[in-house]
Parts: structure tokens; C-alpha cells; sequence
């Protein structure tokens, strides 16, 4: 089988993390293994931590936000800050009979943590005693109502687009697979990812999306950016607005503004690439980011 880490660090079969993919990424040999798995039998996970667990209702931009989302393959985000504006870290786990083992995966710090299930106040609870993310003796965590907040009945097999909280929950671990960006509109940004990646020499891979939602006809959008190596992001969200090759960018909770040139063209390789000429988020140097494909809907 194909490791988790493996997946993640593809970015190109990122929807495996929720949903089988159809074909192995080239990027990969067919035949990886990860070492664990010839060694010893999966770790026991107790199917109700499946979904995301959120601390703190969210509505409004600025909002503090926490949550975890577990995988019911084992592997799963922690997100913190505020809406518009997280850092996400990953991690492996696995759990049962009221532990939960948590191994966070850029540092590989480990932590037992205790945990149970409630119900109150009509929703279900998760209950972390030595959140190793909290200070507090016990913190409550609740189950989102809508889709995408658990698994359905269709289980971790499922070919079901993800949808609501669980498509989001993950940020650049959810994008789709890259595709022909040839139906793409030539001159628009709007409902596409555009990404560009380094494999460190370190190991690892990191990455710079900005992820456009649909444009409106005076060539406004909302979207974010992520940036980080797969094992630890930020997301943050943004405004923008393209105007034949000059791009307005917004940042609403660092309330800054920028703007810069563009140019976009179809590669020799038929995928489409956006040159930003000084880019905010790398201190206004000029990157070349690729059509991923298109964009879906997301709150960081």
C-alpha cells in the first residue's frame, strides 16, 4: 500500500486521504510500502473519533477557531487560529478503549492522550483529557452538524466527492488530482488552484497555492492561500479582483492590499501557468505557479 506520507507529499492524489484514488501517481512507484506496515498489523482506531471535532462554534472572520479532524485510516489534522487566518499541523493516531495516541508529524512528538464520548446539549462531544494542544486538564470538542462533519454510510471507501467540513477540513491535503487545464478559460483565474512546489533536499516537499474561487463579471473573487511543506500549512483567506494582466489582492486580517502584473499561458506540457510578478505572500519576488485544477469550497 501507499504511505500516508507518501500522499500527502504527491499533492496530485491528495483526495486518496479521503477517498481511494483511481490510478497511483506516477510520482511514486506502484510497489511503495511503508516500512511499518511490513513489520506490524494497523493499529486499532475506534471508529467513533472518525469526523472533525471543533472547539468553538464559528460564524463571523476573525473568529477563533480549533479543531481536529481524525481520518478513520489514521491519520488526521489539528487546526488553530482564527477564521481567515490557521495553521494546520498533521499528524498519525490510532485509538481505542479511551486512549488516544497522537504522533504529530514534523516534530514526531508523541502523547497518550485520555478521551470519551458524550452527548449534551443535543450534539455529541469529545471529551481530551491532556489535549496536548490545550492548556487545560479536560477540553470539549463538539461534532459540526451538515455534511462532511463524519464519514457517512458510504465509510472511507466511498468514491464521493467530499463535501461541507471534510473537504475543507484538510486544505491543500484535499485537492483534487491535477488535471487537463485545457477547458479552462484561457485569461480567467477564478475556480482554479495555482500551485508551485520544491522537493527539499531535507526530504519532504513544500508548496504555495493560491486557490481562486469563481469570478464575478466585473472580475472579483474571494479564495486563499496556502503555504507550507504537507507536514505543517498556513491557510489564509484573501480577496481579488484581475484585471486584464493587473491582479488586486486583499488580506483581511493583516488588512494589507497589494497589487501586482500577471501573465498566463498554456506550457509546452498543455498545462495552463500564472506568473505573478511580485507576489505578496514571498516578499514581492515573482513565482510561476501551475493550473492544478479546479478550486472547491472551503473555510480555513
Amino acid at each position: 500500500m501507499l504511505c500516508p506520507s507518501s500522499l500527502v507529499a504527491a499533492l496530485l492524489c491528495t483526495l486518496a486521504l479521503l477517498d481511494p484514488p483511481a490510478e497511483i501517481p506516477t510520482l511514486f512507484a506502484a510497489d511503495e510500502t511503508c516500512p511499518e506496515d511490513q513489520l506490524a498489523e494497523a493499529p486499532a482506531i475506534d471508529p467513533r473519533l472518525a469526523g472533525l471535532w471543533q472547539r468553538w462554534e464559528t460564524l463571523s472572520e476573525g473568529d477563533p477557531m480549533r479543531f481536529y479532524y481524525f481520518h478513520p485510516d489514521g491519520f488526521g489534522i489539528y487546526r488553530y487560529g482564527k477564521v481567515g487566518l490557521t495553521n494546520t499541523h498533521s499528524f498519525d493516531y490510532s485509538g481505542g478503549d479511551g486512549v488516544l495516541d497522537l504522533r504529530f508529524r514534523k516534530t514526531d512528538a508523541a502523547h497518550a492522550v485520555g478521551y470519551r464520548l458524550e452527548q449534551a446539549d443535543g450534539r455529541t462531544w469529545l471529551v481530551l483529557a491532556g489535549d496536548p494542544r490545550e492548556d487545560a486538564a479536560q477540553v470539549r470538542y463538539f461534532r459540526p452538524e451538515g455534511p462532511g462533519s463524519q464519514l457517512g454510510p458510504e465509510g472511507p471507501g466511498s468514491q464521493r466527492r467530499p463535501e461541507g467540513p471534510a473537504a475543507c477540513a484538510l486544505g491543500p491535503l484535499a485537492l483534487p488530482v491535477l488535471s487537463d487545464s485545457s477547458a479552462a478559460p484561457t485569461g480567467a483565474l477564478g475556480n482554479r488552484l495555482w500551485g508551485e512546489e520544491l522537493r527539499y533536499a531535507t526530504g519532504g516537499m513544500g508548496f504555495s497555492i493560491y486557490q481562486f474561487q469563481p469570478q464575478a463579471i466585473d472580475g472579483r473573487g474571494v479564495g486563499w492561500h496556502h503555504r507550507g511543506d504537507y507536514d505543517e500549512w498556513t491557510t489564509e483567506s484573501l480577496t481579488f479582483r484581475q484585471q486584464g494582466d493587473r491582479l488586486a489582492l486583499g488580506f483581511p486580517l493583516r488588512h494589507e492590499a497589494a497589487s501586482t502584473s500577471l501573465a498566463l499561458w498554456t506550457a509546452s506540457d498543455g498545462v495552463r501557468r500564472l506568473r505573478i510578478d511580485d507576489d505578496p505572500r514571498d516578499f514581492w519576488r515573482a513565482h510561476t505557479y501551475r493550473d492544478m485544477g479546479p478550486s472547491f469550497a472551503c473555510t480555513p
